[in-house]
């Protein structure tokens, strides 16, 4: 079983980004599931067609969520993914964090990978890494290869920076877990590929994949499809299927070597700087 967990800061693309991975895994022949670790739980709505119940809602409804109740939310979406949603508090009452750990503690307590013969497993996380809970994919080892989704927004870089800071942190605590690349999700930025080609190699990870903008994006998921089915013979999809392949033949990670604000600054204001 190949497990990745996608991380990013929020709004980058994530969810979009692993659901159309998850739908070109599919075609390749993998089990793919898709576990949703965001209490906005809108990881899996474009494989499933809409939002999904979650964990936490079954953890709030029921005293002890037995294997039967946990498999209540476990859901079957496009070209027979699986995707399951962590969920998590109620807004202002909780802690999100807590929530994710505790969702992933039921899915390995009752051995859901293995017993749905899962082949492929993507952990689709949110970025705030401040938060321990959300730093539980690679704490606990459910997956060794990470993958950050940036862009070339000098914020987006930063926040990609301080989650690979994480990744050094746990690392360091003796969990086999690293950087396995960069995936670029533009969003327009004057010369972005550029700009993340020149923080990877600060970072010593490499780009994996860049994914121009499109509205095919937008016009599939406002049908609540990924791009892989709702035009599934456009150039966009075949990024995808391009991001997907070379995920599968992967098997390096690298642990990261991340900087500060000002060097950040320094490396975009000379990209700024060149072109003018």
């Amino acid at each position: 079983m190949k497990k990745i967990a996608v991380y990013g800061k929020a709004g980058i693309g994530k969810s979009t980004t692993s659901s159309n991975l998850s739908a070109a895994l599919s075609h390749m022949g993998e089990k793919v599931m898709q576990i949703g670790c965001d209490p906005k739980r809108d990881s899996i709505a474009t494989l499933c067609g809409r939002l999904m119940p979650t964990i936490m809602d079954q953890v709030r409804k029921f005293d002890v969520v037995d294997e039967k109740i946990l498999s209540e939310v476990i859901f079957e979406g496009y070209n027979g993914i699986l995707g399951c949603e962590s969920g998590g508090p109620k807004p202002g009452t909780g802690c999100a964090g807590k929530g994710v750990n505790l969702a992933l503690q039921l899915l390995d307590k009752f051995k859901v990978l293995e017993r749905y013969g899962i082949t492929f497993a993507l952990f689709d996380v949110l970025g705030d890494v401040v938060c321990g809970g959300f730093a539980q994919p690679m704490r606990a080892g459910f997956a060794r290869e990470i993958y950050l989704v940036t862009c070339g927004e000098l914020l987006s870089i930063y926040q990609t920076n301080n989650i690979a800071k994480a990744v050094v942190k746990v690392n360091s605590l003796g969990v086999d877990v690293g950087v396995a690349g960069l995936i670029n999700n533009m969003r327009g930025v004057a010369h972005e590929e550029d700009i993340v080609e020149a923080f990877a190699e600060v970072l010593g990870v490499p780009v994996i994949q860049h994914i121009p903008r499109s509205k095919l994006v937008q016009q599939a998921e406002f049908k609540g499809q990924t791009v892989i089915q709702t035009f599934p013979d456009s150039d966009q999809a075949e990024v995808y299927r391009s991001l997907a392949r070379k995920i599968l033949a992967n098997d390096k990670v690298y642990i990261p070597t991340p900087t500060d604000m000002a060097h950040l600054k320094e490396l975009v204001a000379k990209l700024d700087k060149k072109s003018a």
